[in-house]
């Protein structure tokens, strides 16, 4: 009677509940070890990225001692690796943790201007005036605007938002896909949504532009035409706000759905193809239109739409450089190549029980947007990373998800059990978003407020001075200083600020910066802020050179000519100009 009493208080592996618990508990504290290491006090000392990974893969090591513990039955290379993919999974979340913060100033070169752009839609509430929206990117700021909804909302709660679109938009498109593939083990969906996620951020795709991919894979319906050409047409109408090379996406995507869901079977090739090609056409047409009522109703002039085609070409960056030391191309083979050869794996002995025009279709999209993404991420403003390849790692997230778990439908009969995809493939897939994930974001810093708030005191009683003098003052960088109202009284200039300036000044816009430099010639600005601008050529031996160097032949040299340093903040990257009184010979 005792002994049957112990046993009903075990569990079959001999195991109480309490070590079970204790055992999930320690896993669990675990994956805050790794974020509290590379983001903590002790950040400084393991930023090569070799010892980073040699940390993390001691700590998942850990881990995956505890998850075999807690699961008998599953092999240790399991074990490990989805002990690897949720200690990345965690840690690419903790890596947003340094975007929360109430500091005044802007974290980044350009992190507060997109709280700004998200303010013009609410323009008239915020700075009591009409100013036309965004022409960069006008649906990231429409999503981000949403807290303006909430009158007075602070500059933390609008970086809580902007995290919150990152994290959530991935985790839903990742679902999606999971939901999609319709995979047995709830374990295996976690998995596969922790490394859907990891692979997206690798990019990374922007929350934006996930809304399309999201729309696509939760509506449409390969079965019913119609409603899938709503889905795609909404999907395109906000491709069309959102980048020009997003305009065949939606349709583009369902496409890819279609050839791998749906055998050709005994319909002509033109008639299998028929739904696919029209998803395409009117959804890329319908993208076209809603970006050029978009031109209309915002209000901007014309010729400030389409600046990345008149923007130089610089090959140079994908390859190894300075700018991104990995170089464009190899880092799009190190993200591709796993997935690419599970595909290869999944269909080489079967290739032919697909109609060809089905594998031509596939590998033809695949190219199209690898090809454009490519010249996208050589334009000048570019090529640091692979977020202008999104396209492209959408299409290969789905097509290669498909293949490797037995998606893609046969146009043959199958006469053999799938193989199984090897665990060095698995590991390969794995390996690269864990890389990059992990390789993200450095110690936390300690920003200087008391320094800020002082140079914000300044800035209120020379801002003041200058208005009350009939003068205006342009903010060329910290702008949220007016958007967030912690400047009183200063009324809004809302040409020439520092993002849509450096977009002018890459491009070489001449009507743009014509005026710009007109202003500064009859000084029309009582005062200016930036951040400091200095004569200081670099070329392609420095990061983002080129940038720099047209930043200042088109911003730096005029306004320096005519204005000079009121008050400099050493430490803050900020800085105050005021009209010289003789500008001597300037151009």
């Amino acid at each position: 009677m005792k002994a049957s009493s112990t046993q009903a208080a075990l569990h079959p592996a001999g195991r109480s509940k309490a070590v079970e618990a204790l055992l999930a508990l320690v896993f669990l504290l675990s994956l805050g070890l790794f974020p509290w290491l590379a983001l903590g006090p002790l950040g400084g000392t393991i930023v090569s990225p070799l010892l980073r990974v040699l940390v993390f893969a001691l700590v998942a090591a850990g881990g995956a001692a505890c998850l075999r513990a807690l699961w008998p039955g599953r092999s240790l290379a399991f074990c490990a690796l989805a002990s690897v993919l949720i200690n990345a999974g965690v840690y690419r979340l903790a890596a947003f943790i340094p975007e929360l913060s109430t500091y005044p100033l802007s974290l980044g070169w350009s992190e507060a201007s997109r709280f700004y752009y998200a303010s013009l839609f609410f323009s008239k509430q915020v700075y009591g005036i009409e100013a036309p929206p965004s022409v960069l990117h006008p649906t990231r700021y429409l999503m981000q605007s949403v807290p303006f909804l909430l009158s007075a909302s602070p500059l933390w709660l609008h970086r809580l938002w902007q995290v919150l679109l990152w994290a959530v938009f991935t985790l839903l498109v990742s679902v999606a896909v999971a939901k999609r593939l319709e995979l047995p083990g709830r374990l295996e969906r976690l998995l596969l949504i922790v490394w859907a996620g990891l692979f997206l951020l690798q990019g990374p795709v922007y929350y934006h532009l996930l809304v399309m991919p999201l729309v696509v894979l939760l509506g449409f319906d390969q079965r019913r035409f119609w409603r899938s050409l709503v889905v795609v047409l909404v999907a395109s109408l906000w491709a069309g706000l959102s980048r020009i090379n997003w305009l065949p996406v939606p349709g583009m995507l369902a496409a890819t759905i279609y050839l791998l869901e749906v055998k050709q079977g005994e319909r002509p090739v033109w008639k299998y193809l028929l739904p696919p090609a029209a998803w395409l056409l009117l959804g890329t047409a319908a993208g076209w239109i809603s970006q050029e009522a978009y031109k209309l109703w915002s209000g901007n002039p014309p010729e400030l739409f389409g600046s990345s085609f008149s923007s130089d070409l610089l090959w140079y960056r994908l390859f190894p450089s300075r700018t991104y030391l990995l170089g464009v191309l190899p880092a799009a083979v190190l993200v591709s190549a796993p997935v690419l050869l599970a595909v290869i794996f999944r269909l080489y002995r079967k290739w032919r029980n697909y109609h060809p025009v089905r594998l031509l279709g596939l590998a033809g999209m695949l190219f199209v947007l690898f090809a454009g993404g490519v010249v996208v991420s050589a334009k000048i403003g570019g090529g640091s990373n692979l977020h202008n390849l999104d396209a492209y790692l959408v299409l290969l997230l789905v097509t290669g998800s498909w293949v490797a778990f037995g998606r893609f439908r046969e146009d043959t009969p199958q006469t053999e059990t799938p193989r199984p995809i090897p665990g060095s493939l698995a590991w390969l897939a794995v390996a690269a978003p864990v890389l990059f994930a992990v390789t993200t974001a450095g110690p936390l810093q300690m920003r200087p407020v008391n320094q800020a708030q002082a140079a914000i005191e300044r800035l209120q009683a020379l801002s003041t001075e200058t208005v009350q003098s009939g003068q205006e003052v342009l903010f060329i960088s910290e702008r949220q200083l007016l958007t967030f109202d912690t400047l009183k009284g200063v009324p809004l200039a809302p040409d020439y600020e520092k993002v849509f300036l450096m977009e002018m000044a890459m491009s070489a816009n001449r009507a743009y910066l014509d005026q710009f430099h007109s202003d500064l010639r009859t000084r029309r600005f009582g005062l200016i802020v930036t951040h400091p601008l200095r004569i200081q050529y670099q070329g392609r031996s420095h990061q983002f050179g080129e940038e720099n160097d047209a930043w200042v032949q088109h911003v730096s040299e005029p306004v320096l000519c005519y204005y000079e340093v009121a008050e400099d903040f050493p430490g803050l990257e900020l800085q105050v100009l005021k009209p010289k009184a003789n500008p001597g010979d300037c151009p």
